[in-house]
């Protein structure tokens, strides 16, 4: 069984994932693309990585532990995607405040140096799109692996 064959699907995706998500605020905007290329090359490195450090010794466990199913691997997906943006909580920044559009809405994310209700708002947004991208790549990557399987048996 060639799970790098897998893992590569699992880092292709990505970038469909990225594009998906941010259709529509690309739509709703009327500025270019600019920057889209480098934020899509990006993606791909970051899942790489994520998916040589993180995504096939899990799978490797899992596989040990006889646990591989579509269930446990897209739970570990979900949360190994969101792990690394769960380490950038918003801290406290003493005299700094500061706002951003928030789908939309202009809101304070900073007020004198403490983070807002908007920026823990902002802030689990981005852990759920960093799971998703993890969902998605340990989907892909559970499918294409049965698929290899399938076409050994045959």
């Amino acid at each position: 069984m060639n799970i790098w064959i897998a893992a590569l699907a699992a880092v292709l995706v990505q970038p469909l994932v990225l594009l998906v998500r941010l259709a529509p605020d690309y739509f709703a905007s009327p500025s270019p693309l600019y920057g889209i290329g480098f934020m899509l090359v990006a993606v791909v490195v970051v899942a790489a990585a994520a998916v040589l450090l993180l995504g096939i010794p899990t799978f490797l466990m899992l596989q040990r532990f006889h646990r591989v199913s579509w269930v446990s691997l897209s739970i570990s997906g979900f949360l190994l995607g969101g792990l690394p943006a769960a380490f950038s909580w918003p801290k406290h920044l003493e005299g700094f405040s500061a706002g951003q559009n928030w789908h939309g809405t202009y809101i304070n994310t900073y007020v004198n140096g403490i983070p807002t209700r908007y920026a823990w708002l902002t802030y689990a947004e981005g852990i759920l799109f960093f799971s998703l991208h993890g969902l998605v790549g340990a989907l892909v990557f559970y499918a294409v692996l049965r698929k290899q399987k399938r076409h050994e048996i045959n």
